[in-house]
C-alpha cells in the first residue's frame, strides 16, 4: 500500500495550510523523541514527514503533487497489438480483446512493475534517508559547536570590554587625582603669592608711615632749633637794632652785628 503525503501528515487532501502546519507540529516531536532513542523506523518516518511537509506547505509544489496524484489514480491505457495464434480458442481471443481483459492485464503488469520499483526505491530511499539523518546530525552538532564558539567569543569580548572599562576608569581616576593636586598646588601658590603681596603692601605702608614720622620729627627738631637760635640771638638783635637806629656802625661791627 502506498502512502501519500496527506496520509503521512494524517490530514485530508482538502486541508488548508493551517491544518497542515498544525499536524506537522503535532507529529514531529513524537518522531524526534523516538528517533533520538535509536529507532530507525522513526528516523525514516521523520524524513517522510519532512518531505511531505515541504511539499504540502508550498502552494506550487502542492499543486504539482496533487496533479501527479490524480494521474496515478486514473486507469492507465495501453495499446496492445493483436497477434493471431493458430492454437488459441475463440474464448481466449475474445477475452484478451475485451476491455475488461485489457484492464486486468494492464493492472497486473502495473502491479508487478510497481512492486519492483517500490522495492528498489525503498532500498534507495532508506540509504538516502540514513545519509540525510547523518548529515542532519552533523549539521546539528556543527550548529551546537558554532553556538558554543560564538558564546565563548562573546564572553571573551565582554570580559575584554569590562577590563578595558576598568582600565579607563582607573586612568580617569589618575587624571582626576593629578588635576586635583595641580589645582590645589596652584591655589596654594596663589594664596601664598597673595599673602606675600599683602605683606609687601603692609611693609610699604609701614615704611611710608615711618618716613612721614621721621620727616615730622626732623621738621619739629629744625623748628625747635630755629626757635632756640632765635631766642638766643634775640638780645644781640635788639642791641644791633639799637646800634643801627643810632647809626653807631663801629660799635655794631665790634658787637658782630650784620646789616640785614
Amino acid at each position: 500500500m502506498k502512502y501519500t503525503h496527506y496520509d503521512i501528515l494524517q490530514v485530508s487532501p482538502k486541508a488548508n495550510l493551517e491544518v497542515i502546519k498544525a499536524a506537522y507540529t503535532h507529529i514531529k516531536p513524537t518522531l524526534l523523541t523516538a528517533a533520538s532513542g535509536g529507532s530507525e523506523d522513526a528516523k525514516n518516518q521523520l524524513l517522510f514527514l519532512e518531505e511531505a511537509y515541504s511539499v504540502l506547505s508550498s502552494p506550487e509544489k502542492r499543486a504539482i503533487y496533487d496533479a501527479k496524484l490524480s494521474d496515478n489514480f486514473a486507469s492507465p491505457s495501453y495499446h496492445q497489438s493483436i497477434t493471431h495464434v493458430d492454437d488459441e480458442s475463440v474464448f481466449s481471443t475474445s477475452w484478451r480483446e475485451s476491455t475488461v481483459g485489457r484492464i486486468l492485464i494492464a493492472g497486473i503488469f502495473f502491479a508487478v512493475v510497481f512492486s519492483v520499483y517500490k522495492f528498489i526505491g525503498q532500498r534507495g530511499e532508506q540509504k538516502i534517508q540514513t545519509k540525510q539523518v547523518e548529515i542532519q546530525a552533523q549539521r546539528e552538532i556543527g550548529s551546537v559547536q558554532n553556538d558554543s564558539y560564538r558564546a565563548e567569543t562573546e564572553r571573551t569580548l565582554v570580559q575584554g570590554s569590562v577590563q578595558n572599562q576598568g582600565n579607563l576608569i582607573d586612568k580617569s581616576y589618575d587624571v582626576a587625582s593629578r588635576e586635583a593636586e595641580r589645582r590645589r598646588t596652584e591655589l596654594e601658590y596663589r594664596a601664598n603669592a597673595g599673602t606675600q603681596q599683602l605683606e609687601m603692601q603692609r611693609q610699604r605702608q609701614e615704611a611710608m608711615l615711618q618716613e612721614q614720622r621721621w620727616r615730622q620729627e626732623q621738621y619739629e627738631k629744625e623748628r625747635q632749633a630755629r626757635e632756640a637760635k632765635a631766642a638766643a640771638e634775640a638780645p644781640k638783635r635788639q642791641l644791633c637794632n639799637m646800634y643801627a637806629l643810632n647809626g653807631n656802625t663801629r660799635d655794631a661791627q665790634a658787637a658782630g652785628c650784620y646789616r640785614y
